[in-house]
């Protein structure tokens, strides 16, 4: 079964991510994504609008592995994984656009799942 275009954006954007926030050489990995999404019209505004949710995602996961429990406390952890949660509804959100648009794929429905 070959991988919804739905996924390979989400990947691609975070490849892209990898790319430009690691010292990690991702692109083999983003020309490899870049040559399947080719093929599908108008995907640029669905993969910039990953890599913004992602891009934030990423910051807030970053912020709560460098930082000591003790130093933020618990209650500033808990919010930051309840915005890292929202961001994640949007990516999910987006991810079930697109799967509508190429009608390809299937959605993610979360059920009974904290980001419900």
């Amino acid at each position: 079964m070959k991988m919804p275009i739905s996924e390979i954006l989400d990947r691609l954007s975070i490849t892209i991510l990898k790319q430009l926030r690691t010292d990690h050489d991702m692109m083999k990995e983003i020309l490899t994504y870049m040559n399947v999404v080719k093929d599908y019209k108008d995907c640029s505004h669905f993969l910039i609008r990953l890599i913004t949710v992602n891009n934030e995602m990423w910051d807030l996961e970053a912020a709560l592995r460098l930082a000591q429990e003790d130093e933020l406390g618990l209650e500033e952890v808990g919010r930051r994984s309840l915005l890292i949660r929202d961001m994640n509804k949007k990516r999910v959100s987006i991810k079930n656009e697109i799967v509508e648009h190429y009608v390809e794929g299937f959605k993610d429905i979360k059920v009974n799942h904290v980001s419900e």
